[in-house]
């Protein structure tokens, strides 16, 4: 064969193996940034002990809701509909106009924000990044945020919330419904935090881990009111009691439930997104 071609074909070949392997490694795990890589790593330790269900769970890191204020101080967007800015992916810089007002944005939301979860009921979280920041060393403490959403979207809370709403307000005025929906939060709050507690305890972790970090992070965001009948989290002392309460009943209680869930993952840098899919193959087994 001529040397030309046979030149020809190895930078064929080369070139298509390069391709793949650009779209391989873009979306490689070893890759993806270090808080990816820390939620997978406190999740596979929640799943060897704990039973996380049967949907798949999409984590996401996303700026927070700084950024949307911010979006709105800077006319960005219109006066309360700014939550898109909350999602932005924190780590893509943006090109184009206000592209720095922007990317300035996220900046100080990271430097300035604390700790951040939410549990959407499609089964997505998103955790701000500043929350990485923020716990820094104390890993522990993330392990119980990302439990407090996984408890949430688990159970169900936003639909069992509204659905307990529907059937108690019966008769109640406008007001009444309104402190009934906000005591139904709370109580879905309490929940979300002492289950975390007993996940945690399951996965090795002290069973007061997740008080402290309640205390910890309640400091940090500067949450140290009572508990008022339109709050929809409770107030300092209410929620600290509540979870202190609960510790008392099952400290001395020993570890039974072994459940493990099997889980793959799958992390989408275009996405932003480190997908969790509980392994039934597994999961089912006697």
């Amino acid at each position: 064969m001529n040397r030309w071609i046979k030149k020809g074909i190895g930078l064929a070949v080369v070139t298509f193996a390069g391709v793949i392997g650009t779209g391989y490694l873009k979306n490689a795990q070893f890759l993806m940034p270090s808080e990816y890589k820390e939620v997978k790593s406190l999740v596979n330790e929640l799943a060897e002990h704990n039973d996380l269900g049967d949907r798949e769970i999409i984590f996401t890191v996303v700026p927070g809701d700084w950024v949307g204020w911010y979006a709105e101080y800077l006319n960005l967007c219109k006066e309360d509909n700014c939550y898109f800015y909350d999602y932005l992916n924190p780590y893509r810089k943006f090109k184009g106009t206000k592209a720095y007002e922007i990317n300035e944005a996220i900046r100080q939301a990271y430097l300035k924000d604390s700790v951040q979860g939410t549990s959407h009921t499609n089964g997505t979280i998103a955790l701000t990044r500043a929350s990485f920041r923020t716990f820094n060393s104390r890993r522990e403490y993330l392990g119980c945020l990302i439990a407090h959403e996984l408890t949430h979207f688990l159970e169900d809370h936003v639909f069992e919330d509204d659905k307990y709403v529907s059937e108690n307000k019966k008769g109640l005025s406008e007001d009444k419904i309104k402190e009934l929906e906000s005591k139904r939060k709370r109580d879905s709050e309490v929940e979300a935090q002492t289950n975390a507690s007993l996940m945690m305890k399951n996965a090795g972790y002290p069973i007061d881990t997740c008080l402290e970090e309640l205390k910890y992070t309640l400091r940090l965001v500067g949450i140290g009111a009572n508990t008022e009948p339109e709050d929809s989290h409770p107030g300092y002392e209410e929620w600290v009691s509540e979870v202190e309460k609960f510790i008392a009943s099952q400290k001395d209680i020993a570890i039974e439930n072994k459940s493990k869930t099997d889980i793959r993952w799958q992390y989408d840098r275009d996405l932003n997104a480190l997908v969790m899919t509980p392994d039934q193959r597994n999961n089912n087994l006697p």
